[in-house]
């Protein structure tokens, strides 16, 4: 049986949205629509999870859950990038403004960024920052 330390009564609460439930805490849920309230979490992180082609949902439900000032993490495959500017400006078209962006490592991009308010377009308007490629894999 799994026991609680006893400093996780003073721990903030983590909610694992993106995986597969293996013990008591992850909950498996959609990433455009998760069981949180409007403007209740600090952090979202999206770790190798922009695989879908609906980035935008994605980015768009995390500007929902994040409190106003609210950091969203993101560290995404370097080979999916066609042009990293652009898709930085996609982001903050969605409420969001770039803190730091790593990318020094050969593999992977690192950003953070700050959630600035609501998304600054409208639902229909055209990102083509978003559009990321598919991730390749090389044979070692």
């Amino acid at each position: 049986m799994f026991e609680e330390p006893e400093w996780a009564e003073e721990a903030p609460v983590v909610a694992d949205l993106g995986s597969v439930a293996l013990g008591l805490r992850p909950t498996a849920v959609s990433q455009i629509k998760v069981p949180l309230e409007d403007e209740s979490i600090d952090v979202a992180v999206f770790c190798l999870s922009l695989m879908g082609t609906n980035i935008r949902d994605f980015l768009e439900e995390a500007n929902r859950v994040l409190k106003p000032g609210g950091l969203l993490k993101v560290a995404e495959v370097s080979s999916r990038f066609e042009d990293v500017r652009t898709f930085l400006g996609a982001v903050t078209k969605l409420g969001f403004k770039v803190i730091s962006k790593d990318l020094t490592n050969s593999h992977f991009f690192l950003f953070d960024f700050e959630k600035t308010g609501p998304p600054r377009v409208g639902p229909t308007t055209q990102l083509s920052g978003l559009k990321l490629q598919p991730c390749l894999y090389k044979r070692r």
